[in-house]
């Protein structure tokens, strides 16, 4: 075989770079880093992944607080996001709690861990488990001292904000009642129409109803005021005969200016151009005077 290969240079050559392509291929395709590893990789990380006024939260930091919950949870992890936004308002709190010298001490904090991981079993403080224990949840003992200063600040900043706050008996009775009653609600659909239908009263109930409701029904107050006339439709078409002492009695009836006789009369303008014809207009206006005067 050895042989053959070294007789076949080319072809040789030809195999030994098509296995190396071969190999190229598959670590490039089939290669997938281990989710631990990967994960390892976040937790380290100092990229920025939010800024607030001078305060940076790393991706390492959202990677740890992720894995922290996730442990504690023993189910699907959270929402980057939800993370995020935590990560987020525990900074403003830092923020405010230093512009507002409500910032927790270093003895606050101390005596917080102390309470935190006081043994159960009445034995003294273990200092190295708890720098353990710390590292695992935030990277570095550091870190957590941070994050505990962090939640002992938050509370003191929310105690002086809810500080000026009163709220009555009646408040809390109302919110109390408000998120803890609830109600069984029953009805019963009913159609109108086929329950009028079903229902068939007879006119001496209806009268008994009225008479036990007739204040119900009194109408105290006029809803419409109305003019008309009588006309009788038997005398409609018939001639009407007057007299003269009816009519000389409804003449003397009306009223000293309604017994005046019109008269018909008409206008007549002249119009003066200028002011030096203002004596022929006046002329003109005499001669039809006199000629009206004469001829009516």
């Amino acid at each position: 075989m050895l042989k053959f290969f070294s007789r076949q240079e080319k072809t040789r050559n030809f195999i030994l770079l098509a296995f190396v392509v071969f190999m190229v291929l598959s670590l490039v395709l089939f290669f997938r880093p281990n989710d631990s590893a990967l994960s390892a990789g976040l937790t380290r990380s100092e990229e920025t992944a939010a800024k607030v006024s001078g305060e940076y939260i790393t991706v390492g930091e959202l990677a740890r607080q992720k894995e922290v919950y996730s442990r504690q949870s023993r189910g699907p992890s959270f929402p980057t996001k939800t993370l995020l936004n935590s990560l987020i308002g525990n900074r403003i709190a830092r923020v405010e709690s230093k512009r507002l010298g409500l910032r927790a001490s270093d003895a606050e904090v101390a005596a917080a861990i102390r309470k935190q991981f006081k043994p159960t079993d009445g034995k003294p403080f273990d200092q190295a488990q708890y720098e353990i224990n710390a590292s695992e949840q935030e990277g570095s003992v550091a870190a957590f001292e941070e994050r505990v200063r962090d939640d002992l600040s938050a509370m003191k900043l929310r105690a002086f904000l809810t500080a000026g706050i009163t709220i009555s008996e009646e408040e809390m009775l109302s919110d109390f009642k408000r998120k803890n009653i609830k109600f069984d609600l029953s009805y019963v659909s009913v159609n109108t129409a086929d329950l009028a239908q079903s229902i068939t009263p007879s006119d001496q109930e209806l009268r008994d109803y009225f008479e036990k409701n007739k204040a119900a029904y009194y109408i105290s107050s006029p809803q419409k005021k109305i003019r008309y006339v009588f006309v009788s439709t038997a005398r409609i078409g018939e001639k009407l005969t007057i007299s003269d002492e009816e009519l000389k009695g409804e003449y003397d009836k009306l009223p000293a200016d309604k017994k005046i006789v019109g008269v018909m009369g008409q206008e007549i303008v002249l119009r003066i151009p200028s002011p030096a014809q203002d004596a022929d207009v006046y002329a003109k206006a005499v001669a039809l005077r006199d000629r009206l005067t004469k001829e009516g």
